[in-house]
């Protein structure tokens, strides 16, 4: 049987995998080497960015000794509480605070690899920690007392500053973090004998339990499930108040029963933060870019704003401000930008604020859609010939595996079986992951700019660090390269990097297309009722249909 756009059933976005685990081992002692030169930084000048570096890089490695049940532990949570307090400035003396900093750090001993994982908040969607504090101090919360309990990663570094931010505003309160665990859409929390003791004394003085966290993702069961934990251990609903960063449609959350669970609890959003660069004007979000770069005849190119990075022009609309990421997390994203600028490949690098990089608003128009021009795919080769060398990173075979296994699944969902699959890693590099026309501005005189090419190829979504093959089928996916065409762009890039990548490139056309397939179906049920879910439904069967005439080769024979 030939399966096709229609010889399958329409499989639940709920069953794709569009997501990688950002998860990584590190050594203790290297974390613990970046928080000393954070503090350095910090005695040397005390300014926001190297407090907020400080605070960030405390919270990563309390989180991280939290999960692994480390002896030390103690301490971390100790830095961190001190590093919130100054954050918030309700801590002693800043030379008073950094020896008590520096105090703690030596208390923490090696403890070999640990596991850590990426705040998304921090890194991708423009959350201060400060937003927290803000929004808790700006509610009456009628309370003598409160508990705070943070949901690891991240709620790791917000619980220490809603503590610190309630104690600075004379509520007394103390803090844990906690790891839900199961299904990521019907998560479940256990407490530790020692944190339930220490309920049962607030619970008497009928305090406020704050839970912290990012969320609500897509099913909201994370906060859920502390919350519901909390219940059982004897806090009254009423006095459990979930802060998270926005605020749900509570009907459309995927976790069992998730509506009425969720509007049995108080809850309180941040919404967008207000700590921007100084001179940030007009807000680009989907709608706002696009009018921005893209004619109003033209053909809008769909969007999921829910995962965009904030975007913002400048009062003089001269400048794009786009989220890089607060402290360490944006730094690598400000390397890539500054490299690619000089390059001549990307927009000018004006410098950074705020956690938002500056860059020039680029004018030129975008490419037609329509097969590319021999300068055109010159010019693509050597981008992609450029990024292999110039962002060669380290990929773990376990990454290469996700990858592997991500497209593995996706195809089953969708076919109901799945070729196998090997994604061989010659070219190892942060990849730029978005080739669509609309990424591209066409200068004239055979010049061209890439826009949008630093931040996506090692976030929160596949691919992370694999081969530049992934942006060569990326390339020849969303461009639908004729036969000629995909042969000349691979000889050009094989002349210009000395990279043959032709034999290795199909199994990633196949990846390629299975996770864009899976992310615009997503990101359409996200959407939907907007003019993007159309949109977005319309790329997701042009990937289907790219994937049945690769993979009609390999159909069951009955």
């Amino acid at each position: 049987m030939r399966f096709g756009a229609t010889s399958m059933p329409e499989t639940s976005t709920a069953n794709m995998l569009v997501y990688r685990d950002g998860r990584r081992r590190v050594l203790a002692s290297e974390l613990v080497r970046q928080l000393e030169r954070a503090l350095d930084n910090l005695r040397s000048g005390s300014t926001e960015d190297s407090l907020l570096n400080a605070l960030l890089r405390a919270g990563e490695l309390e989180c991280a000794l939290s999960d692994a049940q480390c002896p030390g532990v103690e301490s971390a949570t100790a830095l961190t509480d001190e590093l919130a307090s100054m954050a918030c400035r309700a801590g002693p003396r800043l030379g008073a605070s950094l020896r008590a900093c520096q105090q703690y750090v030596r208390a923490i001993h090696d403890r070999g690899e640990l596991t850590v994982s990426r705040p998304e908040g921090f890194a991708y969607y423009a959350l201060h920690p400060l937003d927290f504090a803000d929004t808790v101090s700006s509610v009456h919360l009628n309370a003598r007392c409160a508990y705070v309990v943070g949901i690891r990663s991240i709620g790791t570094t917000l619980s220490a500053v809603v503590a610190a931010k309630l104690n600075a505003d004379g509520i007394p309160a103390t803090r844990t973090t906690v790891r839900p665990e199961g299904h990521p859409y019907d998560r479940r929390t256990a407490f530790t004998d020692a944190q339930r003791n220490a309920f049962q004394q607030d619970i008497s003085r009928r305090a406020i339990f704050l839970v912290c966290d990012e969320g609500p993702g897509r099913s909201g069961s994370s906060l859920l499930s502390v919350a519901e934990a909390l219940e059982k251990e004897g806090v009254s609903h009423d006095c459990i108040l979930l802060l998270c960063s926005h605020q749900p449609n509570p009907d459309a959350l995927c976790a069992p029963d998730a509506a009425n669970r969720w509007r049995r609890y108080r809850s309180l959003a941040l919404g967008m933060t207000s700590r921007l660069p100084k001179q940030a004007g007009d807000y680009l979000g989907a709608d706002e870019w696009r009018r921005l770069f893209i004619p109003p005849d033209g053909d809008w190119p769909p969007a999921w704003p829910q995962t965009e990075r904030l975007k913002f022009l400048s009062r003089d609309r001269q400048r794009v401000f786009k989220f890089q990421g607060h402290g360490p997390y944006g730094q690598q994203v400000r390397e890539r930008e500054q490299l690619l600028a000089s390059s001549g490949f990307g927009p000018a690098y004006l410098g950074h604020q705020a956690g938002f990089g500056m860059q020039e608003v680029v004018g030129g128009k975008q490419p037609a859609a329509c097969e590319p021009s021999l300068a055109m795919l010159t010019h693509v080769a050597r981008y992609c010939a450029c990024r292999a060398t110039t962002f060669s990173a380290a990929v773990s075979p376990d990454s290469i595996r996700q990858l592997e296994h991500m497209a593995a699944f996706n195809l089953e969902q969708e076919f109901g079986f799945a070729p196998e699959l090997h994604l061989e890693v010659e070219q190892p590099a942060i990849c730029d992951g978005r080739m669509q026309h609309h990424e591209w501005r066409e200068l004239g005189n055979n010049d061209w700019v890439k826009l949008d090419a630093s931040t996506h190829g090692d976030d929160h979504f596949f691919p992370g660090p694999t081969d530049i093959a992934w942006d060569l089928a990326g390339f020849c996916v969303e461009w639908q390269l004729s036969v000629d065409a995909r042969d000349s762009f691979l000889a050009e890039y094989w002349r210009l990097s000395g990279d043959n990548a032709a034999a290795r490139l199909q199994p990633y056309e196949v990846a390629y297309a299975a996770f864009r397939r899976g992310w615009s179906r997503m990101a359409a049920a996200s959407v939907a009722g907007t003019h993007d879910e159309g949109r977005l439904l319309q790329d997701a069967a042009r990937y289907r249909a790219l994937l049945d005439r690769i993979l009609v080769a390999h159909t069951p024979r009955h």
